[in-house]
């Protein structure tokens, strides 16, 4: 019995090896994934705050590239969608972004910062703001990168003067091309 499950760990050591990442991966290319997560959101207006939490999953699409002494820069466009009951009646918000993505790769992990454009969709008013986190990415093969990503958007709602902060913890997987 001993012997069949070395024979059985050695064979699917073997066919698995190939596509275990390595320590001088080359995050340079295209991916493509989707996203799950959790967001906080705060609605301020002068001294009244009203805060709800929801679910959020989304796509996102982006480049990275591999630069000398393991940085690594890139860029990445992601549309995420969330309801908010607190807000009024329940709303769905989508979000898009545009993130300028810098970081430094450790073997085949990369930790990283995230700063850019965030546009938020609520019903019928949108508004534009900034984006900005941390995250951290890991080459699980040559082709597949998981990550997490905790960012913050911030948006001046100009028609009713209110403030909207989304703190959104993000898990995804993404197909390197």
């Amino acid at each position: 019995m001993r012997h069949n499950m070395a024979l059985i760990a050695m064979a699917t050591t073997a066919l698995i090896a190939p596509n275990i990442a390595t320590a001088d991966d080359d995050w340079t290319g295209v991916y493509a994934g989707i996203h799950f997560g959790a967001a906080d959101g705060d609605l301020s207006n002068g001294s009244a705050k009203i805060s709800d939490h929801s679910a959020v999953y989304g796509l996102q699409l982006g480049y990275n590239h591999s630069l000398a002494s393991n940085w690594i820069v890139g860029g990445e466009l992601s549309y995420s969608t969330a309801e908010f009951s607190a807000f009024g009646p329940s709303k769905d918000m989508g979000t898009t972004r545009l993130k300028l993505k810098a970081g430094y790769g450790v073997g085949a992990a990369m930790f990283y910062g995230v700063l850019g454009y965030a546009s938020i969709d609520l019903d019928s008013e949108s508004e534009s703001g900034a984006t900005y986190g941390l995250g951290v990415g890991y080459k699980a093969t040559e082709n597949i990168i998981l990550n997490a990503e905790l960012l913050r958007d911030s948006f001046d709602i100009k028609s009713s003067g209110a403030d909207v902060d989304v703190t959104t913890l993000l898990l995804g997987v993404s197909y390197q091309f």
